[in-house]
């Protein structure tokens, strides 16, 4: 879906594919979308922690786009409503792109190259940042999956799961109760959740919504992200500490008990509270490794993207 506000058209996305390429929207020269969102890495980058300018290493995982124009909420913790605002929030972040919005959009007027594209985009060729998020989420939003062996079956052809992929399918639907948040089309319910991972009082604390929202229902709540491409996506969580799918498997299969209070912790009212939906499973090792085949059964086929020819 493309928002009546920014409306699909080719010379858009055309545009936005390119701006998503480009480092020159970075104040250093140094980073584009693309730096952390590789599409011959699942459209993130492969690495428990993103890195930012000058290779500072940021606090979370690196999301994909793929299917991202579907979401409601963006960022692991969903403080963004929309490409668009995520896209501003990026480049003018210090530690990102580490730009301001109206030098962002001046340096990218005085590349010549760039004015035609914005004309055929826009109608005319003034550069502002509001436009070179509206492109670059119009590209984004054509990044989508849809091809996977589970894509395949759901279109009929039965043979395209495996025995034991269709056991993992089974699994997910009941006792291992993924589907409680991991549904529909783009596998994610898109809501926020406390899974228990926040490491709430020791080394490493993140207490995800809470940090924007103040709301103590959000103390350590995240997004839940989607399935689709999954095996291609790794390391997995906000903080991409667990770096396969088994690991993924076994964690939830165990409860997460990570992020249960210890002593004192149980008396706090602040500290965060892990949603109910998640407890021991006791799923058997047949079990598990079905779900993880299933999850890999999610994969879309690997096409070798080019970037494209940037104007000069």
């Amino acid at each position: 879906p493309h928002p009546a506000d920014n409306p699909y058209s080719e010379a858009k996305a055309a545009l936005g594919e390119m701006l998503f390429f480009d480092p020159r929207l970075s104040a250093t020269g140094e980073m584009a979308c693309a730096s952390c969102h590789d599409p011959d890495l699942g459209w993130a980058d492969g690495k428990s922690l993103a890195f930012g300018r000058g290779r500072l290493e940021l606090p979370r995982n690196t999301p994909t786009v793929l299917n991202s124009g579907h979401l409601e909420q963006l960022f692991w913790d969903g403080r963004a409503a929309s490409l668009e605002d995520l896209t501003v929030e990026v480049i003018e972040n210090a530690d990102e792109f580490h730009g301001v919005a109206d030098d962002v959009a001046a340096n990218a007027a005085r590349i010549p190259g760039y004015l035609p594209h914005f004309r055929d985009a826009f109608g005319d060729g003034a550069v502002t940042v509001e436009r070179i998020a509206q492109a670059i989420a119009t590209f984004c939003r054509t990044v989508n999956a849809g091809r996977s062996s589970f894509d395949a079956f759901l279109r009929g052809r039965h043979a395209a799961l495996t025995d034991q992929e269709i056991l993992g399918l089974h699994v997910y639907r009941t006792t291992a109760m993924c589907m409680n948040c991991h549904h529909g089309p783009d596998m994610t319910d898109g809501l926020l959740h406390v899974t228990g991972l926040h490491r709430a009082g020791r080394t490493g604390e993140d207490l995800g919504a809470f940090e924007h929202t103040g709301d103590d229902a959000d103390r350590g709540a995240f997004r839940t992200p989607g399935l689709r491409n999954i095996s291609r996506t790794g390391p997995y969580m906000h903080h991409g500490l667990f770096g396969h799918l088994e690991t993924v498997v076994n964690a939830y299969d165990g409860g997460l008990k990570v992020g249960r209070p210890r002593g004192a912790e149980a008396d706090n009212p602040t500290f965060p509270q892990q949603s109910p939906l998640i407890h021991e499973l006791n799923l058997s090792d047949e079990e598990k490794a079905a779900v993880v085949a299933f999850l890999r059964a999610l994969e879309e086929p690997r096409i070798q993207r080019r970037p494209p020819v940037l104007p000069e």
